[in-house]
């Protein structure tokens, strides 16, 4: 059983479906799967990480969104590139794992951005990470490709159905019940996206530490000579991204808010915010309209990894959490390791949920 229809959800009842060949059931609390941050982000496909551990599962997910097996379906990635601003040494160490990878990136001098995208000129940044096949996707199209293969290949999608008991029996979880159902099970895996700490709570799973946080998404409208082929540009140093979308922009003030599990309600300071970060550190676009502003939930854990894995303390409950806005690009890698641990197979220990066990007992 998967709770959470989102992207990790969905990709883990695909994996476990079509490729471990296990009855799966896909229970979503809305109405529709992707409602929350599945189906409020910026469609961004980025292979680049400040964590190591991070980037073999980014590239893995990024390889299989520009070729997806031909039961996805098309997913529609354009692949764009991203360049990265920097103004000090820290982003040309993450040029390396890449590399490792066979990832085509290059170092660039701001003359050179200035030529690649022109509305940076005026910037502030000392140089830049060009990643050739980061790029877009169709988000939409990804979620449904994973759930359509899922149920091709018997898995069920129940939507409507919140989770209100998780029950565990000798250590290992036995039942689940919902709005409408009690369901047997053997296993669960908690892909619930900002509610993951609550689910986790009721089968008393490890305690992580989850902070999910509101981030500003705003769009121009269409606008005059913007070039729809232009990289994704990330400013690091500032908190600011933008790229081509629709025949205008799309761009973020990169915010960080708390917020409980449920539907974020837009902040109006946070175009002011975009404004102020606009007129200081990107100048061409000091002046342009906001037509349109969402936001959406990110789930973060207290080390910045992700949380994929058999818990410490529950049989049978797994988790596929904590993607931090990576979620699009690590959506395929984590579904695939979170089917992994089911099966019994390896997971990498940098995911692993056991290190938050391991650390309360080293702080108590």
């Amino acid at each position: 059983m998967v709770v959470g229809g989102g992207l990790a959800g969905a990709s883990t009842a695909y994996f476990l479906s079509r490729h471990c060949h296990l009855k799966t059931i896909v229970l979503e609390r809305e109405d529709h799967p992707g409602f929350h941050a599945s189906g409020r982000n910026a469609a961004m496909v980025r292979q680049s990480a400040p964590h190591r551990d991070l980037v073999a599962a980014l590239v893995e997910g990024a390889r299989f969104l520009a070729k997806p097996p031909a039961e996805i379906g098309p997913v529609h990635f354009r692949a764009c590139g991203s360049v990265v601003l920097a103004d000090d040494g820290r982003l040309r160490r993450s040029i390396p794992p890449l590399v490792e990878r066979r990832v085509p990136v290059a170092w660039m001098e701001p003359t050179d951005v200035h030529l690649l995208v022109p509305l940076a000129t005026g910037a502030s940044f000392a140089g830049a990470m060009y990643t050739l096949d980061d790029g877009v996707v169709d988000v939409s199209a990804l979620l449904h490709g994973y759930l359509r293969a899922a149920v091709a290949a018997g898995a069920s999608v129940l939507t409507g159905q919140a989770v209100r008991a998780i029950r565990v029996r000798r250590g290992a979880v036995c039942e689940v019940d919902t709005d409408s159902w009690r369901i047997d099970t053997r296993a669960v895996v908690n892909a619930a996206g900002a509610w993951c700490g609550q689910i986790a709570r009721l089968a008393g799973a490890v305690e992580i530490g989850w902070r999910p946080a509101r981030r500003h998404l705003m769009h121009t409208g269409p606008l005059a000579a913007i070039d729809g082929n232009r990289p994704i540009l990330w400013d690091e140093a500032h908190g600011l991204y933008f790229r081509p979308e629709s025949g205008g922009l799309l761009l973020s003030p990169c915010d960080e808010a708390d917020h409980p599990p449920g539907e974020p309600a837009v902040d109006p300071g946070a175009v002011e915010q975009l404004a102020d970060k606009l007129m200081q550190w990107m100048p061409r676009l000091a002046e342009v309209p906001i037509r349109r502003t969402w936001a959406g939930l990110r789930t973060l854990t207290p080390d910045g990894r992700f949380v994929v894995g058999a818990d410490p303390r529950v049989g049978g409950f797994f988790w596929c959490a904590g993607l931090g806005g990576h979620g699009v690009t690590a959506s395929a890698s984590v579904g695939r390791m979170a089917a992994d641990a089911v099966v019994g197979r390896p997971v990498p220990a940098a995911h692993d949920p056991a290190r938050f066990l391991r650390a309360a007992v080293t702080s108590s």
